[in-house]
């Protein structure tokens, strides 16, 4: 879940001072699509970690009932 499991607005008033002729050139959805085939394209890109999850299931059972 972490940060993202909630609505959020994220402002971008500031970069938009400092870089003003930035444009976001993709549509979100032409991204999402690159950012998919892109894992796809390489087996090894989708390859499951068990020692990664359990490591995150530890930290999240941690962060919910506070015990490993």
């Amino acid at each position: 879940m972490g940060d993202k499991a909630l609505d959020t607005v994220f402002d971008n008033s500031k970069i938009k001072r400092f870089v003003p002729e930035f444009a976001a050139a993709i549509p979100f959805r032409e991204g999402i699509q690159r950012t998919l085939a892109w894992f796809e394209a390489d087996p090894k890109r989708r390859i499951v970690n068990p020692a990664t999850h359990e490591m995150m299931d530890r930290i999240i059972r941690f962060y919910e009932h506070g015990r490993p």
